[in-house]
């Protein structure tokens, strides 16, 4: 055994719920909403090219039909409060809707928990 030498703490019941959401500003409004209404701050939003799979598509034969610019959403959660929160982003985002997009959850292997100082500012979201 190395003494001297600490683990990194980690963390084993957390869960990823990622969100697929249209490119109409959803994305930063679920963000914002998941940091002042529930606290949560690990949270990402990416600019990604998707293809609508529940909606008519006019494309070639043999041809996937044209992307378009949507964002994914990734929120990582702990365990005991998946569930709850799964289903406060999928209201919150708007994904029952038509057009609203999809999400999803599964398990983490490992997770580094992180807090932010207290005396720094929000960032805008543009």
């Amino acid at each position: 055994m190395n003494q001297g030498v600490s683990q990194p703490y980690c963390q084993k019941d957390a869960k990823l719920i990622t969100c697929v959401l249209p490119d109409n500003g959803a994305d930063k409004k679920l963000m914002q909403a998941l940091r002042y209404e529930k606290q949560i701050i690990r949270t990402s939003s990416v600019a990604c090219r998707g293809i609508a799979i529940l909606q008519s598509a006019e494309s070639k034969s043999n041809r996937l039909p044209e992307p378009t610019l949507v964002k994914m959403v990734e929120v990582v959660v702990s365990e005991d409060e998946a569930d709850v929160l799964f289903d406060y982003i999928y209201e919150t985002a708007g994904i029952g809707h038509k057009g609203g997009g999809a999400i999803f959850m599964g398990p983490l292997t490992t997770v580094t928990p992180f807090e932010l100082p207290e005396d720094v500012p929000d960032e805008t979201m543009l």
